[in-house]
């Protein structure tokens, strides 16, 4: 799976607060219950026990607050509790529910927002505003939009160590294929043949990678996955095989 990558996060990122700032949650409705998780894992077998009333306990304690985002994983504020939210492969937070609802946030001016995922690989931690800050970031690398690119070294090629979280934060198969494109870097390239002009133009390859993605997307209310609609695919390399070159 491809998506979301950073880009559909972060847009996930800027809509709950616009939907959401300042109401309170009145009434909670989770249809499949395991995707309440014990813990940051794409496992439905890691429920947590009554994750339902904890996930009410956290969300109806304080009104909506901010969201942050590392990488691909959100955290959002209620008051000293927080949800971690994980989108995984398919998951979709939005203000309308579709078959996949898992979760539902009823609001107190009459509106609601719904978690949805089809494969139930996301999912939702309840957990406090500063046990929910580590979480955020354990275990990730710097987040790929803040421009800093650690070192890339060893014989692996340069797409998969993009594409390593523990490395650099929120790029996937999709992302780092099109900023290796602008760069002018063959994803098969190992780390350790990249000349020093095609680092130094990996971390602009990619903030432009990132930034026309996020324009593609827009700032509506709803995100379309290009695995989910293949007229949704904006990016001039992913699923292109055997098309002509877009700069020859």
């Amino acid at each position: 799976g491809d998506v979301p990558e950073l880009p559909e996060v972060e847009f996930c990122r800027r809509c709950l607060p616009r939907w959401t700032a300042g109401r309170r949650v009145v009434d909670v409705a989770v249809p499949d219950p395991r995707v309440v998780r014990a813990r940051r894992t794409d496992r439905p077998s890691a429920g947590l026990p009554d994750g339902v009333g904890a996930l009410r306990s956290v969300v109806t304690a304080s009104p909506c607050g901010e969201v942050v985002r590392h990488g691909k994983r959100l955290l959002w504020r209620f008051g000293d509790g927080a949800l971690l939210l994980r989108l995984g492969m398919t998951g979709k937070w939005s203000r309308t529910p579709t078959a996949y609802t898992k979760v539902r946030l009823d609001l107190d001016d009459g509106t609601a927002v719904h978690f949805s995922d089809p494969r139930l690989l996301g999912g939702v931690v309840p957990t406090t505003w500063e046990a929910g800050r580590a979480l955020l970031s354990e275990g990730l690398g710097p987040d790929a939009l803040s421009g800093e690119l650690p070192p890339l070294r060893g014989a692996r090629p340069v797409k998969i160590a993009l594409m390593d979280q523990a490395l650099v934060a929120g790029l996937g198969n999709v992302q780092a294929m099109e900023a290796l494109w602008r760069a002018r870097i063959h994803p098969s390239t190992p780390c350790d043949a990249l000349t020093d002009a095609q680092r130094a133009a990996l971390p602009g390859a990619i903030r432009a990678e990132l930034d026309a993605t996020f324009a593609a997307i827009g700032d509506g209310d709803e995100s379309v996955y290009v695995e989910e609609d293949r007229s949704a695919n904006a990016f001039p390399i992913y699923r292109r095989e055997g098309e002509p070159c877009p700069v020859c």
